[in-house]
């Protein structure tokens, strides 16, 4: 027979109270009933916590690992230098092209890094970006860009009603800058000065040579500040404008040739994305 004890619950609240009844043995032994319990909740909280550190230790460790093995692949200081080459090559191409009269690149919107992008590759992402970039400098400044004199353009490459004459018409081989005498002119790419002197109706011009067998030429000049042989820097200051040889007046006549044909200066002074830069 099981015994119970009566527990009488007073509710100073209520004027009834209630009687409830408990086995007696939970009454007697309720120590080692806590005790348990409390051995339980321990228990589970202990395996818990064993649990959630097994696993977050392997976590860490995976990450860890990763995080070591990327540290082993990657040349930080070659990155970081490869990465300052290529910002710096960017400012000194957009420096270049501001001062040409041309729009700078923009860097923005150039689609992120791809999903499948390994961080690991960063070393040969940055060289192969350096050498891009490093190219295009080379190509700039090579290749004739932009004005030789920042003036209005007074006579288009092509044909054109004889200036002097007023009469019949004529092919023009270039571009004519209109200025006044003893305004500076400069160079538009790297080269060699082939020719520096006079030359028939050009009067007193300058001719230099860049690559692919291209050349600009600098006619109608008032002094000439290079000579035969010279290497010239892109922006290069070369001679004075002026109105020697067929001229109508101060003026700087600049012609293109590739390839010993004339063509047409305007693709290079701004550049057209539809259009070759040769042709």
């Amino acid at each position: 027979m099981k015994h119970k004890t009566s527990v009488l619950i007073v509710n100073s609240r209520e004027k009834t109270s209630k009687v409830r009844q408990v086995p007696t043995h939970i009454i007697v032994h309720w120590r080692k009933y806590a005790a348990f319990l409390s051995l339980l909740i321990i228990s589970f909280i202990l395996v818990s916590g064993f649990l959630i550190y097994q696993n977050t230790s392997r976590v860490y460790k995976e990450r860890l690992d990763r995080a070591n093995y990327i540290r082993n692949r990657i040349d930080l200081h070659k990155a970081l230098t490869a990465f300052a080459s290529i910002d710096s090559g960017m400012y000194r191409i957009n420096s270049f092209l501001q001062d040409r009269g041309l729009e700078k690149l923009k860097m923005d919107n150039m689609g992120g890094i791809s999903t499948e992008f390994d961080i690991t590759n960063i070393n040969e992402f940055a060289d192969f970006y350096q050498k891009q970039v490093l190219g295009l400098e080379e190509t700039l400044n090579s290749v004739p860009i932009g004005k030789p004199f920042d003036g209005k353009i007074t006579s288009e490459y092509g044909y054109r009603r004889n200036p002097f004459t007023g009469r019949n018409t004529e092919f023009h081989g270039g571009i004519d800058f209109k200025g006044q005498v003893g305004d500076s002119i400069k160079t538009t790419g790297c080269g060699i000065v082939t020719f520096a002197g006079y030359k028939g109706g050009y009067g007193r011009c300058v001719i230099i040579e860049h690559d692919k067998n291209l050349q600009t030429l600098y006619a109608h000049l008032w002094q000439i500040h290079v000579k035969k042989g010279d290497y010239v820097q892109s922006g290069q200051f070369i001679g004075l404008m002026g109105s020697s040889g067929r001229s109508t007046g101060s003026h700087l006549h600049y012609e293109i040739i590739y390839n010993r044909k004339r063509i047409n200066p305007k693709k290079y002074i701004s550049i057209d994305d539809e259009e070759e830069i040769y042709g």
